[in-house]
């Protein structure tokens, strides 16, 4: 399986890897971000059931969807730049502290 930050490039659609120190920087950040939040993140975020059902899937998302956030949204903060959590963020934070980790891989 490809690497967070292989995955989050082709997320965001970057190429090369001059700005991979900076790409690291905002994964490291949005699971911060997560676990300040009260998410408790897995281990590893690419298992597989026996089934090939990926178990983590929504916490990757939420990572990749705030690194890209945080990505895009690189300006000195303003009144007008959008510094907050992303409403879809919002929404899989409060998903995932729903779920206890541990009982997620009997799915």
């Amino acid at each position: 399986m490809s690497s967070l930050l292989e995955e989050f490039k082709e997320y965001s659609r970057i190429n090369g890897n001059y700005e991979d120190l900076t790409l690291n920087l905002f994964l490291t950040s949005a699971s911060k971000t997560l676990e300040n939040s009260g998410v408790r993140l897995p281990q590893d975020l690419y298992e597989v059931n026996e089934n090939g059902i990926e178990l983590y899937s929504l916490h990757r998302l939420a990572i990749l969807t705030l690194a890209s956030h945080y990505y895009e949204n690189r300006q000195v903060a303003s009144q007008n730049a959008q510094n907050i959590v992303p409403f879809s963020v919002q929404h899989m934070i409060l998903q995932l502290k729903l779920v206890n980790i541990n009982e997620s891989s009997e799915i």
